[in-house]
């Protein structure tokens, strides 16, 4: 079992005002310094452009910087969004940025999910169309030698032959593959099945258990026609964690804290308003009773490191196994000792007792 940040950012103090984009900037990178030093496996960063509460345009430039204050762990982009970037250049950075972090870096690709994004690059509809001629051509980027030509509907690459006199092309990935996820959040997500026929691995957004066992299963048999087998290990599910010394100064921490005041005043209201309030819930309960309350109890991972630790093992089992556990990032920054506490406590003393859960 391995853990990871997930930074999206959340910052509803920079939408309000509060916080300048440098002090959003610092604080994703404080996170994943936190992580490095405590034994997380995995950090991530995404890539929104008009959403003023979650503000990220550029992972790559986060993994840049995170990969010169970071020794060990894995950096990784959730993700690029493919019908907003030309490919040949992405591919490009993409390799660039595997050289920085010295293998540590993991692709992500998605077509881009919200819709003021897609109207501010003019894409309509067009986004699933564009990310799966985008993932020919950077895969294609990565693998072949040249020469070759692409002549997409949206993108062309004319790859020359390599030449003595400019000594190029002559960019390649530092990994032999370099790995891709991918994330899902419909229970039969398409993106799921297109990391299945693409040989990717799978990164289940914030869904109840029963949406995950769906998403495997979407995933592993698209991956199994294509004639890829399918690895539980590979498989990231996220769910947002926090851990203390006690049940008592957890619940206290997660509901008195950011994570309270962004899931119960800000997720929540949008997930209902947008229709996939029962995502969480699996219909459980009524969309009246979701809170940050239910939260805390009934879906994230909030306790002491034993409480954390067995509710883990608890969803292993349930949905079959699984590699990753990935928890979003959170403004603490008024209290960031509190916060500091939970990234040490998952990684002394929760791994520790998960480390046995291996698909």
């Amino acid at each position: 079992m391995k853990f990871g940040i997930f930074n999206i950012p959340y910052s509803r103090a920079y939408s309000h005002g509060k916080r300048t984009a440098k002090q959003v900037i610092d604080w994703d990178l404080t996170l994943t310094k936190w992580a490095d030093e405590y034994n997380w496996s995995e950090a991530y960063f995404a890539e929104h452009y008009t959403l003023g509460g979650e503000p990220s345009p550029a992972p790559d430039a986060m993994i840049a910087a995170a990969s010169q204050i970071t020794s060990q762990i894995k950096l990784g982009a959730a993700a690029h969004l493919l019908a907003y970037h030309n490919p040949i250049a992405l591919a490009h950075r993409i390799m660039w940025l595997d050289h920085m972090t010295e293998g540590r870096y993991i692709a992500g690709f998605a077509p881009g999910a919200f819709p003021s994004d897609a109207q501010l690059f003019n894409t309509g509809k067009q986004n699933p169309e564009m990310m799966t001629e985008a993932l020919e051509i950077i895969e294609s980027i990565w693998s072949k030698k040249g020469p070759f030509r692409i002549e997409g509907k949206y993108w062309t690459v004319d790859m020359p032959a390599y030449d003595d006199d400019i000594h190029g092309p002559h960019l390649v990935p530092k990994q032999e593959r370099i790995p891709v996820i991918m994330t899902g959040m419909q229970a039969k997500s398409p993106t799921l099945a297109v990391a299945g026929r693409n040989g990717y691995f799978p990164m289940s957004q914030q869904v109840h258990n029963s949406v995950l066992k769906e998403h495997w299963a979407t995933y592993a048999e698209a991956a199994e026609a294509a004639g890829h087998t399918p690895n539980r290990a590979d498989w990231r599910i996220c769910r947002d964690v926090f851990v203390a010394d006690t049940d008592e100064e957890a619940r206290e921490g997660y509901l008195n804290g950011a994570m309270g005041d962004l899931w119960g005043n800000y997720n929540i209201p949008t997930f209902i308003k947008l229709g996939i309030g029962e995502m969480m819930t699996g219909g459980t309960i009524t969309l009246e009773e979701l809170s940050a309350e239910w939260m805390v109890d009934n879906f994230h991972f909030v306790g002491s490191p034993e409480t954390v630790a067995a509710k883990i093992e608890e969803l292993y089992n349930e949905v079959g196994g699984f590699g990753s556990l990935i928890s979003f990032g959170h403004e603490y920054t008024d209290n960031p000792d509190v916060y500091r506490r939970s990234f040490e406590l998952v990684g002394t003393k929760v791994l520790p007792q998960v480390a046995h859960l291996k698909p």
